[in-house]
């Protein structure tokens, strides 16, 4: 697993206008799940926007990663056992993360994530597909109207980033296997998401099934 420090991006280059929409959607998915969450482990950081973020908003938030340059709270190596963090937190997030594991491995690391998080999971995973999106935006309208065509990048095995061992919707990583491997860990799908300016970037809140 390659370290994010060591690809020398910088936070200009890090903070495109995709990812600020990105970095919106984790908040806002956050505060859909009210006051049942307080306590936040945010797994996979590079800098300290979200975490920021989520604790001017009254949330308790613990940082963890692998890589000790960032200065996490916590070291954390999502390929070995850390159920010593099981019951602490109220969710998980981890935002493109899990692809930078080969796929055996970030199932194994979903199951433990279901097992230690007391109620939810939020995550966020690359989808390659060729898409199409218009926005219709009237001036009186305080919304604006999206249409999106996608299709999956089935007959390709190439991510977009290098450092990805997979990304949905390339051969052999269709939706539905990805959907079986959180149904496997023990989590049900709460909402799904994707947003038509970045559709790259897909989401899933994910529950914990009561036993």
């Amino acid at each position: 697993m390659e370290l994010i420090s060591s690809l020398n991006l910088k936070n200009s280059e890090y903070l495109s206008k995709d990812r600020l929409i990105s970095y919106h959607h984790q908040l806002r998915l956050i505060f859909t799940l009210g006051s049942q969450v307080k306590n936040i482990l945010e797994i996979g950081i590079f800098n300290s926007l979200l975490t920021d973020l989520l604790k001017r908003n009254g949330y308790n938030v613990t940082t963890a990663d692998i890589d000790p340059s960032l200065e996490p709270d916590i070291i954390l190596d999502l390929t070995t056992d850390f159920s010593t963090l099981k019951d602490k937190f109220d969710a998980i997030v981890l935002f493109q993360v899990l692809e930078h594991l080969p796929y055996q491995q970030s199932e194994e690391a979903l199951k433990q994530l279901a097992l230690i998080t007391k109620k939810f999971l939020v995550i966020s995973i690359p989808y390659n597909a060729q898409f199409l999106a218009l926005q219709i935006k009237y001036s009186y309208a305080h919304r604006s109207r999206y249409l999106l065509l996608h299709l999956p990048k089935f007959w390709s095995t190439k991510p977009v980033c290098n450092e990805h061992y997979w990304e949905m919707g390339l051969k052999g990583y269709p939706k539905k296997r990805i959907l079986d491997s959180v149904a496997k860990a023990g989590l049900t799908i709460k909402q799904e998401f994707t947003d038509p300016i970045h559709p790259y970037h897909y989401f899933l809140v994910l529950e914990k099934n009561s036993k």
